[in-house]
C-alpha cells in the first residue's frame, strides 16, 4: 500500500498567492489601461453598483452611529425648508418641485429624499449633508455651511414626507435673503465676477 501524502501547504501557499497577483495584474490593466468606464452616461459593470451602495450604507450608519441629534422645534424644521431649498432642491426635487434636468444626467441619480428619508436617520441626513459623498456629485456642504444650519437641514428631510407642495412653496429660500444668491441677469453676473 502507498502511503498517503499530507496536505501541501507550500503548495497551497504559491497558488494563493499566484492568484493574488493574477488579480493585482488584472486590476491595474483595467485602471491604469483606461478600461473602467468611468462616463456618467454608462451604469456600472455588473456587481459593481450594488457593492458600492452597499460599502456607502454601511460607512454612513457607522459614522452617524456617533452622532446625537439635537431637538427640533417646527420653527427648526421651516428653517431647514428654506436653506434645503437653496442647497438641495436642483439635485433631489422637494414637494410639488421636480430635480433640475442636469440631475437626470447624474450617476448615480440624486436620491428623492422624500423616499430615502424613512431609510435614514436624521443623524445620517446630517451626516451625508456635512460630509459629502465621493463620486456622487453630493459635496460636503460643512466646509460651506455650519453644523447647526445642516441638523435642521436633516430635521426637515425627515420631515418631508408631511409637507404638501403649498406648504413648502411658501417658505422662501433661505438661501436668497442670507447671502443674496437671487436671480442674476447677464449684466449683474458679468459686473459680480
Amino acid at each position: 500500500m502507498a502511503a498517503r501524502r499530507g496536505f501541501g501547504w507550500g503548495a497551497f501557499f504559491a497558488g494563493a498567492i499566484a492568484v493574488i497577483l493574477l488579480a493585482i495584474v488584472v486590476a491595474a490593466i483595467i485602471v491604469f489601461g483606461g478600461y473602467y468606464p468611468v462616463a456618467a452616461s454608462k451604469g456600472d459593470p455588473v456587481g459593481v453598483g450594488p457593492l458600492l451602495s452597499a460599502s456607502r450604507d454601511h460607512a454612513v450608519e457607522r459614522s452617524a452611529s456617533r452622532l446625537t441629534a439635537p431637538r427640533f422645534s417646527a420653527a427648526d424644521v421651516r428653517e431647514g425648508a428654506g436653506h434645503f431649498k437653496g442647497m438641495c432642491e436642483e439635485c433631489h426635487g422637494a414637494p410639488g418641485v421636480r430635480p433640475g434636468e442636469f440631475a437626470s444626467g447624474m450617476n448615480p441619480r440624486p436620491p428623492d429624499l422624500a423616499e430615502a428619508a424613512d431609510d435614514l436617520s436624521v443623524a445620517e441626513v446630517f451626516w451625508i449633508a456635512k460630509n459629502g459623498l465621493k463620486m456622487t456629485g453630493m459635496p460636503a456642504f460643512g466646509k460651506t455651511d455650519e453644523d447647526e444650519e445642516l441638523w435642521k437641514v436633516a430635521a426637515f428631510v425627515k420631515a418631508m414626507p408631511k409637507f404638501s407642495a403649498s406648504d413648502y412653496a411658501a417658505i422662501p429660500n433661505a438661501h436668497e435673503e442670507e447671502h443674496g444668491h437671487g436671480e442674476m441677469t447677464g449684466d449683474k453676473l458679468a459686473h459680480n465676477h
